[in-house]
């Protein structure tokens, strides 16, 4: 890059500023040399100014006379200063003699000076080049390529190590994806077992990932919930044993709801035990310790309910937990479902009836009945007391008292759709169907589903017992 040069001398200086003139215009640059290029007649501080001004590059040849005071090559450098405010880029000061540190202007001093030690016109001339050559002209330099080599295979390490690493975290998460998928499959067709070992595998093998973490303590939660259904060969307390661990390490990892619900199933899983014969357990103290963090928290107290009338405690007392459970607005069907199975816990015709009056709450509120297995649904559970009420004539009278008899009949008929019924449940249905329709005062139908079972009983053979006998007795009665 060529420039346009002010040099800047004493005339004691002359013969090397004029070696040096030369030198740089052999190179193609452009240099004022102060009264040496002066038009005759002009005003000296002006054009020396313009001069300046016209300039980028501002040569200052360092010597006793130049620093000296009252000499012009001192308000020279003045006028560049006014210009440029710092010399960074501007200005190269060049040492031609022995002089003075503290006599040389601070200007001068602010940028490393030139000290030539062969001829000064070339060592100039070549520092013109260097200051004049463009920034990246460096690293074509040996210094500059080799640190341009240094970068190039940092930065190929670091793209490769990114890259690796990317590559091993996507493969990461397809393998927990893959994971995930195959137990929550195993799950959801109750293969327990089958869905922790996987998740234990993974959890193994990658310790850390959040997602794994999580899902092992969902699938223990719901372990719990559903261990009847498990497929887990041994007792219930081999499930406890089990997911105990993962529950306590994730309730001390935790807060809130999630610290409440796994403390929740620690007292679950505390409970299974207990049933099986271990001591010195309380269940209660994982309730309590859950609902201080989750005041309403659906599983601790809906468990706690549970608790109590497991326990022949206060109907009241278990009730007040089974609704702050509802009024959560989490997983209602298993509140409902452990409703019913703590009412029917124990052999207790008021809790029976308990038991009955939820089915109605939940029909007229238009919930579904808890899902299960056929042969031991909440659906069925319920059947066993209708037929031991009034099949067996097992308190009846108390038993219809229980609700009002068109809601009892309403409830029977929701929870016992007579198209969904097996076939070997038909009779009995028809007897009791007769019973709740003669009991709310609907005789016609009563009488009906009498004749409908007499004729049902006759079809298939059947000409005695009991169904034959009670339904002969009421036609007889509905006709009068």
């Amino acid at each position: 890059m060529k420039r346009t040069i002010f040099l800047s001398y004493s005339s004691e200086q002359d013969e090397v500023a004029t070696r040096i003139a030369l030198s740089l215009k052999g190179e193609g640059h452009s240099v004022f040399r102060d009264r040496s290029a002066l038009p005759p007649g002009e005003t000296f501080d002006a054009r020396i100014r313009a001069a300046i001004e016209e300039s980028d590059l501002f040569i200052f040849l360092i010597s006793r006379e130049a620093v000296t005071d009252g000499r012009y090559t001192l308000t020279e450098l003045k006028f560049a200063e006014q210009k440029w405010g710092h010399p960074a880029g501007h200005l190269l000061p060049v040492l031609v003699d022995q002089t003075p540190k503290h006599a040389i202007p601070a200007f001068a001093r602010a940028v490393t000076m030139l000290k030539p030690r062969g001829d000064i016109a070339a060592e100039v001339t070549a520092e013109v080049a260097r200051v004049a050559a463009p920034w990246w002209h460096w690293f074509l330099r040996p210094q500059g390529l080799a640190l341009l080599a240094l970068v190039a295979l940092l930065l190929a390490g670091g793209v490769w190590q990114a890259l690796s690493w990317h590559l091993d975290r996507r493969e990461q998460v397809r393998q927990v994806a893959a994971v995930l998928k195959q137990s929550q499959l195993l799950a959801d067709s109750e293969n327990y077992a089958g869905a922790w070992d996987a998740l234990a595998q993974a959890n193994a093998s990658q310790p850390k990932s959040t997602d794994l973490i999580d899902a092992w303590e969902r699938l223990a939660m719901e372990w719990l919930e559903n261990a009847r259904g498990s497929q887990l060969g041994g007792s219930l307390k081999n499930i406890a044993d089990k997911v105990f661990p993962v529950l306590s390490r994730g309730a001390a990892a935790r807060q809130g709801q999630r610290f409440a619900d796994l403390s929740a199933h620690m007292g679950w899983a505390d409970f299974f035990r207990l049933r099986e014969g271990v001591g010195g357990l309380d269940p209660l103290q994982h309730y309590r310790r859950a609902i201080e963090a989750d005041p309403k928290n659906v599983f601790a107290h809906a468990m706690w309910g549970f608790e109590i009338l497991r326990k022949r405690g206060p109907l009241a007392e278990a009730k007040e937990h089974f609704s702050v459970a509802l009024e959560s607005g989490r997983k209602r069907e298993y509140v409902r479902h452990m409703q019913i199975s703590a009412l029917l816990w124990v052999r207790d015709p008021e809790l029976e009836s308990e038991a009955v009056r939820i089915a109605n709450d939940m029909r007229k509120k238009g919930e579904a009945m808890p899902a299960g297995a056929a042969d031991r649904s909440d659906t069925w559970r319920l059947w066993n007391i209708y037929y031991d009420r009034l099949l067996n004539d097992h308190e009846e009278f108390r038993f219809l008292s229980a609700l009002p008899a068109a809601d009892h009949l309403a409830t029977f008929r929701w929870l016992y759709p007579e198209s969904q019924l097996p076939k070997d449940k038909f009779h009995n249905y028809l007897a009791m169907l007769a019973q709740l329709q003669e009991a709310s005062g609907d005789l016609a139908g009563a009488l009906a589903s009498y004749r409908q079972l007499q004729k049902e009983l006759s079809k298939e053979g059947i000409t005695s017992g009991r169904l034959i006998v009670n339904a002969e007795a009421a036609i007889k009665r509905l006709i009068k």
